[in-house]
């Protein structure tokens, strides 16, 4: 299998942010476009963009696929940037790429299958000192999310504040995978019934929930020949 090691600095996330605003400028499309397309917040494509390919690859994926670029193409630019080496021949049981990943839609029921009735997502949010993106365990109830935090926490409610919580899975050839994407306010768990359903938290948390105003999925899937 083709293996393609990338210089550090092309791999860096100011190369990758770069790459990003020339596709943009070259395309015509504004950021907020992009982030609808790839179904992400303006907040969570910056932060994607921030930190590099090592963050969030499913996210990479789906703005690959928006701005009509390869993976590659967009992590480590074209072939002036990258060194490629084979380290053995192709994996006869792969069939061969042959452009950008393709997009596909999840319906909101699909959406609510994928997420189970608990796992582990991210939630991100845009606080006084810029995004902030945090791992949290959640527990879905009535499609609402519920999750547990520090009340002087990041991730505590905030009547003026929305947050979007996402939760992705990619096979480990990145050729196929899916997010789902929630955005809506948060408010602390209140009901003495429903609390006393949920575990415990930790010491001086708080259940928290995500109300839902919208819910986007989608999948994605390599371009092959067939």
């Amino acid at each position: 299998m083709t293996n393609e090691h990338v210089p550090a600095d092309a791999a860096a996330p100011n190369a990758l942010a770069r790459r990003f605003a020339a596709r943009l400028a070259d395309l015509g499309l504004t950021e907020a476009q992009v982030a609808t397309r790839a179904g992400m917040s303006i907040a969570y494509l910056r932060r994607v963009l921030e930190l590099g390919c090592d963050f969030d690859p499913p996210a990479l994926l789906r703005l690959a696929a928006v701005l009509g670029l390869d993976y590659q193409e967009l992590v480590a630019g074209g072939p002036a940037e990258r060194v490629h080496t084979v380290d053995a021949g192709p994996d006869p049981g792969s069939p061969p790429l042959v452009g950008p990943p393709v997009l596909g839609e999840l319906t909101t029921a699909e959406c609510w299958n994928r997420l189970g009735g608990n796992g582990l997502g991210r939630l991100a949010r845009t606080g006084p000192d810029g995004p902030v993106v945090r791992p949290v365990g959640y527990v879905v109830h009535d499609r609402t999310i519920l999750y547990r935090t520090n009340p002087d926490g990041a991730l505590a409610p905030d009547a003026s504040r929305e947050a979007a919580f996402e939760v992705d899975r990619a096979d480990p050839d990145l050729r196929e995978g899916w997010s789902v994407l929630i955005i809506g306010p948060l408010e602390y768990v209140t009901d003495p019934a429903l609390l006393a359903e949920l575990p415990e938290p930790p010491a001086a948390g708080r259940w928290v929930r995500l109300t839902p105003r919208t819910v986007t999925g989608r999948t994605i899937r390599a371009a092959t020949a067939g």
